[in-house]
């Protein structure tokens, strides 16, 4: 077989690998094979979006997708209202066991 027998067979295979995938791209319709997608949109105009994070359950968000609320004399960001009333109910029940005390 030799050296040239063995160049002949890799060059079939990759051959054989490359209609499989053009007819596998053509059967499903998708034009271009899927890279991956970024989660993260870029900023817009070079900017920078600050993150805030949400005090019941910590998770982060952009400034300006969250819920803000002044409690206490200063603003707090929520990521939904349901994280936000648990905030509130917290408090409420933190503050009563302090009067017990």
């Amino acid at each position: 077989m030799g050296l040239y027998g063995l160049l002949r067979v890799i060059l079939i295979a990759m051959a054989i690998w490359w209609l499989y995938k053009l007819a596998r791209r053509w059967l499903t319709g998708n034009p271009k094979p899927q890279g991956r997608v970024n989660p993260r949109p870029q900023p817009s105009d070079g900017e920078i979006e600050v993150m805030v994070q949400d005090p019941f359950c910590g998770t982060y968000l952009p400034q300006s997708e969250a819920l803000r609320s002044r409690i206490a004399g200063r603003y707090v960001h929520f990521c939904s209202e349901q994280c936000r009333q648990g905030y509130l109910d917290a408090l409420v029940d933190k503050q009563k066991q302090n009067k017990r005390r």
